[in-house]
């Protein structure tokens, strides 16, 4: 059972009558724990205060409007107001915080425990993710009312995202039946090069080289082993070992890349040989992000102990943010998700609007929905954690995210295939439904027929958008085959596609696609897709043990493979290449 917090308004002890609360954590996902110990109040600590920006209202009809935006661009939507600055520096300043850098739209403090619950009028204490290392938090936190309109949130104080994720994998194959081609079913297999054969993926450059930069991004200490991709290739794509194809690594904030036997993780490896192999020749980057491990201080210096609290999302597009145009992957594949309700509504916004960003530079962002079903994530509770406990279904973070192109997963070993029983969907509880998806998801809707009725709001934004295959991917881990499930699975595959469009539009004179969605959704697109038909999600478990089912897959989109499947990739190139 989730623990709930017995508060029913926020304390204004400290603060007066003018604070107010900012964030309030009523309900703390499953999985974590308040430990005994109180935090020494000379505890060094750090948090980023998160501003307001008010020109990012904007930001939707740059994006609606098709043209590609610079840096520049985008820093002057992000750009905080300067007397939101002042006053923000001027409270930390009076109440003795001495250690503020302003960095764009965020202020980043270096502070102690004790000074951070006056500041705050909170008590911090250590919480622990299903006992591993123990971070600070406080369930709310409070501020002036005066500076309401200057802060939107402070980070990570209130923030109980689950800092995990784990591909399902199946036990070992025999080494002789596990690295041997297998029939363009992907049965009992899925492997490289049956995945170009079932979707008919046969483009090549002329000269064996693209210019366009194919990104995955990688979190929570998995690390891309080199002798495994190749040890993959060696025996699913020869083809691509004689190329001398190969990826790169680039580390963000304390990421590592570390090629020793035995570090190598089953999400980085599985993206990275199946984003490969679909996307050759594309330029693949692996973005090693730090998230558990010691964070970079102002100096360059590793920050240990209680400073070391580093939550990798923000830091991922805070990094690619920075960079120019020229710089930017052109596609993004994003194999993480957590339940959009265990991340706080305000850090959510605030990110899908750093991917809006990106997405309005010609970045392609495509994330998993999840491996959940109707429960968003695999151990979700189906409850809201507004302290109501209602039943509800779940959807995934940053899935539902509008700016991203969320990708369900298919079975593999039939035709057509089955909608997998994993493959998370639904409705968001944060983002509203946007135009492009209106018609296709008011008519699922009303196929539902009642069905899941009123544990879902239909006037929110619906995941996921597309779906590939996504079970039985032999990947080499540490030298050994493993077959992985997973929207980790088929999301590489499909942003590889991607990457393969836009090679052929630059190669025509045309800009990259950036931002799918909308073209996804036309009628051009839609004609081109396989429809899935069949299958149904995993079932949520609601309060007296009712099961009504999860999401069914029906003719048109539905909430476990979204719009259908590109399985005639010749013919989903074409039209994406031809359009405007």
């Amino acid at each position: 059972m989730a623990l709930t917090l017995l508060m029913t308004a926020c304390a204004f002890a400290r603060l007066g009558a003018s604070a107010i609360c900012l964030e309030k954590a009523t309900t703390i996902p499953d999985g974590w724990q308040m430990l005994d110990e109180v935090p020494d109040p000379s505890t060094p600590m750090r948090f980023s205060i998160a501003l307001r920006q008010p020109e990012m209202h904007g930001l939707a009809s740059k994006i609606l409007a098709d043209g590609l935006l610079g840096m520049g661009d985008t820093r002057s939507l992000r750009t905080p107001a300067q007397n939101d600055v002042d006053h923000v520096m001027e409270w930390l300043s009076s109440n003795g915080i001495s250690e503020a850098k302003v960095d764009t739209d965020w202020i980043r403090v270096a502070t102690t425990v004790g000074e951070a619950n006056e500041l705050l009028d909170m008590q911090l204490r250590r919480y622990s993710y299903d006992g591993k290392k123990p971070i600070l938090r406080a369930p709310e936190y409070n501020i002036p009312d005066s500076l309401d309109t200057a802060i939107d949130f402070i980070h990570p104080i209130a923030n109980f995202m689950t800092p995990e994720h784990e591909v399902s994998v199946a036990p070992p194959l025999a080494e002789d039946a596990g690295l041997h081609r297998r029939d363009v079913a992907c049965s009992p297999a899925t492997t490289p090069d049956c995945i170009n054969k079932l979707y008919g993926i046969n483009y090549t450059t002329p000269d064996g080289k693209s210019c366009i930069r194919f990104g995955i991004a990688g979190f929570l200490e998995q690390w891309a082993s080199y002798d495994d991709t190749r040890r993959s290739f060696e025996h699913s794509r020869p083809d691509l070992v004689k190329a001398g194809y190969n990826f790169t690594v680039e580390l963000i904030n304390g990421g590592e890349n570390k090629q020793d036997l035995g570090t190598a993780g089953s999400e980085a490896n599985l993206d990275i040989q199946f984003g490969m192999a679909v996307g050759y020749p594309t330029n693949v980057v692996y973005y090693s992000t730090g998230g558990r491990g010691a964070k970079i201080g102002d100096n360059g210096e590793p920050l240990t102990g209680e400073l070391d609290d580093n939550e990798p999302y923000l830091d991922f597009f805070h990094h690619l943010s920075s960079k120019t145009n020229e710089e930017l992957p052109h596609v993004l594949s994003i194999s993480y998700a957590d339940d959009e309700l265990s991340v706080p509504r305000a850090y959510a916004i605030r990110v899908c609007n750093e991917i809006g960003m990106l997405a309005s530079r010609g970045v392609s962002v495509l994330s998993g929905s999840g491996d959940g079903g109707a429960k968003g994530g695999r151990n979700a509770t189906c409850r809201s954690n507004d302290g109501s406990n209602k039943d509800m279904t779940i959807s995934t973070f940053p899935a539902s995210c509008p700016w991203v192109t969320s990708v369900g997963a298919v079975n593999n070993g039939q035709e057509p295939p089955n909608g997998s029983v994993f493959s998370s969907g639904g409705f968001s509880a944060y983002f509203a439904r946007p135009d492009w998806q209106d018609a296709a998801v008011s008519e699922y809707v009303a196929a539902l027929d009642g069905h899941l009725e009123g544990y879902y709001n239909s006037s929110m934004r619906a995941v996921p958008d597309i779906s590939a295959i996504g079970t039985r991917f032999q990947t080499v881990i540490n030298g050994t085959p493993f077959m992985l499930d997973g929207t980790s699975a088929s999301t590489p595959v499909l942003a590889g596609m991607i990457a393969l469009v836009n090679d052929a539009r630059v190669r025509q004179g045309k800009p990259v696609l950036g931002w799918l969605n909308k073209r996804l959704y036309s009628d051009d697109v839609r004609d081109v897709l396989q429809d899935i038909t069949a299958g149904q999600s995993f079932s949520c478990k609601f309060s007296g043990g009712k099961e009504p089912g999860g999401w069914p897959a029906t003719e048109g989109y539905d909430a476990i493979t979204g719009l259908g499947v590109p399985n005639d990739f010749n013919r989903f190139m074409d039209v994406l290449v031809n359009m405007d």
